[in-house]
Parts: C-alpha cells; sequence; structure tokens
C-alpha cells in the first residue's frame, strides 16, 4: 500500500509540475517604455499574461534578443511585448532570463510582426 500511495503522490506532483509553464515553455507580458539605453530598456509592466511580473514593476529589459529579426527600433513611449523564457532572477530590480524577442505593439495592443 505505501508503493502505491508513493508512485500515486509521484504522478501528481509531476500532473502539477507540468501546468506550471506554458506550452512553448515561454512567458510574455506587454509594457511601456520609459527610457532607452545601448543594450536595453527601462520598461513599466502594464500587463503580465503568463510571465509573473506585477503590473507597475519597472525594470530593464535587455535588447540582445534571441530571435533572428533583432529588436524593432524602440522609442520612449512606445509599448512593446516581451517574449521570455519565464526565468526570473530573485534581485532587485527584478532581471529576466533568455530574452526571445521584443515586438512594439499598436494602439489596439497588437503585436507589429519584426520585419
Amino acid at each position: 500500500m505505501k508503493k502505491f500511495l508513493s508512485i500515486l503522490l509521484i504522478f501528481v506532483y509531476v500532473i502539477t509540475l507540468s501546468g506550471c509553464k506554458n506550452e512553448a515553455g515561454q512567458a510574455y507580458f506587454n509594457a511601456k517604455v520609459l527610457e532607452v539605453n545601448k543594450g536595453f530598456v527601462n520598461v513599466k509592466c502594464l500587463e503580465e499574461f503568463n510571465s509573473g511580473i506585477p503590473v507597475d514593476e519597472e525594470f530593464s529589459v535587455t535588447t540582445d534578443v534571441v530571435a533572428s529579426k533583432g529588436t524593432p527600433e524602440i522609442k520612449v513611449d512606445d509599448n512593446i511585448r516581451v517574449v521570455f523564457n519565464g526565468e526570473i532572477m530573485e534581485s532587485y530590480p527584478l532581471q529576466l532570463g533568455t530574452v526571445y524577442a521584443i515586438y512594439l505593439l499598436d494602439e489596439n495592443g497588437d503585436v507589429i510582426p519584426n520585419d
């Protein structure tokens, strides 16, 4: 009986953990650009979606992204979507893991594809 309960507990644990990340293993959030610097932008989170980043949190995001098309031209007050691997470092201000892509958002909050 102990063996059965142990296996059942492990099964429940695995199922619980598998629900913690989205299917693609990517997290994203929308933000307003507060400042543009060489190699990074300072942003304020507007919508957290599945990222775990609190709304109104201010921090820096690298513009050195994995996406082959790079980063669009970003200006102060632009709204952007940041797609990353979901890792958030426990530091202040917070830091993201790998940033996959940054997209500009149109006035409706929809992603503008990077050309």
